[in-house]
């Protein structure tokens, strides 16, 4: 008899029901999908793995997988949903079917996803969805909650200004990390596990399931989809004329009608509301570096965690019934993204809000208006629910590119920085050890300025407004440092995460500040004599020197800034100092 992993799974869950229905613990592993989202209650993260797993021994064409591991000390799920029963990327796509994955609880204290996914799998499995037959042409790939130690982190009061449910997880995970910032800096094992997992299974369409703090008004669920901008031509344009207003139309045709996500210009959304740049630290911008359409919906706080949890799954069967309807049209459409990107010379590294382009949509909203208030005796701000208003607003949607970088045909990097090729490997980056130690004429940066936070974000003291000069000069390169081509499928993460100016770039994540700091350094009284001698024998030196001193009077007063003026453009001067350590090389 010739037995698959999965008639060995089986055997080995049997074996461990025996076990637990001896210890009187059965009643979880045989949970089904009961869900309290109208009692304003959502599931813990075991009652989601139980009823996942649950689904798992009814259905054939269910796969409940251990992908990873997290900080929680517990693993990663992944449920799939594959009437082939292939249950591998692999030969999904071989299959020809699409992959639309959906992302729960990154942030825990905000479930609806949770519960959604979980009436989506059990309806699809069962039946009763009408959205069913979707699945012939389309896998769907849930992650049952992301932030595992968030949800274990439960309780009423980790979201203030939320209406339920009455118990939830928290926004941190086990490290107190903000897991929906983490995928350039790979600081939690959850993302180390994520990672490579969306690397593998290379999604058509992903889901980030939200809800959202702000301003007031009539909607119970907005939506941020992966910008445009930052996408090819080609799928920017598939997904402005035909994806987004399939999703918005469809949600027109349930209970729950969608708006794009709130984030006000101004105070109230009267004035506007504007795009959001989802960099790739977050999962949307993350995924769409590798021409996966994503979205992030956001429910509203305010609403009931019945209708938050009902619209979004409500989302959850219009983009499946969208990837049914037009798989073909996806595939082809990130088939020729990979062609744009590939033949891509430059991208951009930070955008900036072009306040003078915007277009209408129609809105509803609430009177912004102020009153006195009751606690500090102060003005304060409030939404009259009882003064509604519809209209046409500007919405922001378009942005400037304010840094660009050219793509260079290889990036190397020494492999003493292993934090970083660590990275780079779970990203699958495409990378070749030098055989032996060599001298190479290479394009370095030097880091001329920067600026620094002053308080740690998500465990780190960010740096910004980053400004560069760039040398071409010989560098000595060691056995097993790296080379890595550029054009391969990595080709935007790299450059988005190698050139130092980039928003999101590994320099700006702190992980290359070892050359911020000088090694070494000289005795004034002891250079006062060398640096007489450059001065003489170096003519351009001297003139350089002469016209900074008139220059800045702030300089011709100081003897030590003259003298490390001389010192720094000396051949004593530390050659790693301020260097940045990811060097370009072009043929």
């Amino acid at each position: 008899m010739n037995w698959t992993k999965h008639d060995y799974r089986n055997k080995l869950r049997h074996l461990l029901s025996g076990i637990l229905l001896l210890a009187g613990l059965t009643q979880s592993l045989r949970a089904q999908v009961e869900l309290r989202y109208a009692e304003n209650e959502t599931v813990t993260w075991q009652e989601a793995i139980d009823m996942y797993r649950w689904l798992d021994e009814q259905y054939e064409e269910a796969r409940l997988l251990e992908v990873g591991w997290t900080d929680a000390g517990r693993p990663l799920h992944l449920f799939v949903i594959d009437r082939g029963q292939h249950f591998s990327p692999e030969q999904i796509r071989k299959s020809g079917k699409n992959i639309l994955f959906i992302n729960n609880g990154i942030h825990p204290g905000e479930p609806c996803g949770v519960d959604a996914s979980l009436k989506l799998a059990s309806d699809l499995l069962s039946g009763k969805d009408s959205c069913a037959h979707y699945l012939d042409q389309t896998v769907v790939a849930i992650i049952p909650i992301f932030n595992v130690g968030g949800a274990l982190n439960r309780g009423s009061y980790h979201r203030a200004n939320q209406n339920g449910p009455v118990e939830h997880g928290f926004r941190g995970n086990a490290r107190n990390l903000d897991l929906n910032r983490d995928f350039i800096k790979l600081d939690s094992k959850n993302t180390q596990s994520l990672v490579p997992l969306l690397r593998e299974w290379d999604p058509d369409i992903f889901i980030d399931t939200h809800t959202s703090n702000g301003a007031d008004y009539p909607y119970t669920i907005t939506l941020i989809n992966s910008h445009t901008q930052r996408h090819e031509s080609s799928q920017a344009r598939f997904l402005d004329s035909t994806l987004l207003p399939f999703l918005f139309q469809g949600m027109e045709q349930s209970p729950y009608l969608m708006s794009p996500y709130v984030w006000s210009i101004r105070q109230s959304p009267d004035q506007g509301i504007l795009a959001f740049m989802d960099y790739p630290r977050y999962t949307s911008g993350y995924v769409s570096l590798y021409n996966t359409i994503a979205f992030t919906v956001e429910t509203h706080m305010f609403k009931a965690f019945e209708d938050r949890v009902l619209s979004t799954w409500h989302f959850l069967r219009e983009a499946l019934r969208f990837s049914g309807l037009y798989g073909k049209e996806l595939t082809e459409v990130k088939k020729q993204a990979w062609q744009e990107k590939l033949k891509r010379k430059e991208f951009t590294l930070q955008w900036e809000l072009d306040t003078s382009r915007h277009v209408p949509i129609h809105f509803m909203g609430y009177a912004a208006k102020k009153k006195p208030s009751k606690v500090s005796g102060q003005e304060r701000f409030y939404y009259d629910r009882s003064d509604p208003w519809e209209k046409d607003i500007p919405y922001y949607k378009f942005f400037k590119p304010v840094i660009s970088a050219s793509v260079p045909d290889y990036y190397i990097l020494p492999s003493a920085w292993e934090e970083v090729v660590e990275r780079l490997q779970l990203n699958g980056v495409e990378m070749t050890a030098l055989a032996r130690d060599s001298i190479m004429e290479v394009d370095i940066y030097y880091i001329d300025a920067y600026k620094t936070v002053d308080r740690p974000y998500n465990g780190h003291y960010r740096h910004y407004d980053v400004e560069t000069r760039m040398v071409r000069d010989k560098v000595q390169l060691l056995a097993g440092d790296w080379i890595i081509p550029a054009r391969q499928d990595a080709i935007e993460y790299l450059v988005q995460t190698l050139e130092p100016r980039g928003y999101d770039s590994f320099f700006s994540w702190n992980f290359f500040d070892e050359v911020l700091f000088r090694n070494e350094y000289f005795s004034p009284y002891i250079f006062e004599d060398t640096a007489e001698a450059l001065l003489k024998n170096d003519p351009q030196l001297k003139k350089e020197f002469r016209e900074k001193q008139k220059e800045d009077p702030a300089f011709s007063e100081s003897a030590y800034q003259q003298l490390r003026f001389i010192y720094e453009r000396s051949p004593w001067s530390e050659s790693t100092y301020m260097r940045y350590p990811v060097y370009r090389l072009d043929h």
